[in-house]
């Protein structure tokens, strides 16, 4: 979809007063309400409240340095068990925080 410069400043404008960070999204809620008559895309992510967008931020932070060690435990042959178990909690609960469905979890079995 093509927009001249006064719409694109009219629609962003418009955007920038709802909880919608991307242009596409805010389009996509305003068109799926004018058709469905409720507002948002069905499976349509809610808006995760500030407290929770820090606590993601830093599950995902926690998640990637896991993950680095994870990975020099291997190179060093020194995995501990159910590591792969502590490592998808992790990233469940980073996901979990943001309302998204979680990951099947290995059986938590470690690797050596």
């Amino acid at each position: 979809m093509r927009l001249n410069e006064e719409e694109l400043l009219r629609w962003q404008q418009a955007r920038a007063g709802t909880e919608r960070k991307e242009l596409g999204a805010w389009v996509r809620a305003v068109v799926e309400e004018a058709l469905q008559g409720h507002p948002g895309v069905p499976g349509d992510i809610p808006r995760v409240p500030e407290v929770n967008e820090d606590a993601y931020l830093q599950l995902v932070e926690a998640a990637n340095a896991l993950r680095m060690l994870v990975g020099l435990a291997r190179e060093g042959g020194q995995l501990p068990p159910n590591v792969e178990t502590a490592v998808a909690h992790l990233g469940n609960a980073a996901l979990a925080v943001r309302g998204l469905p979680t990951a099947p979890e290995p059986s938590g079995r470690g690797h050596s």
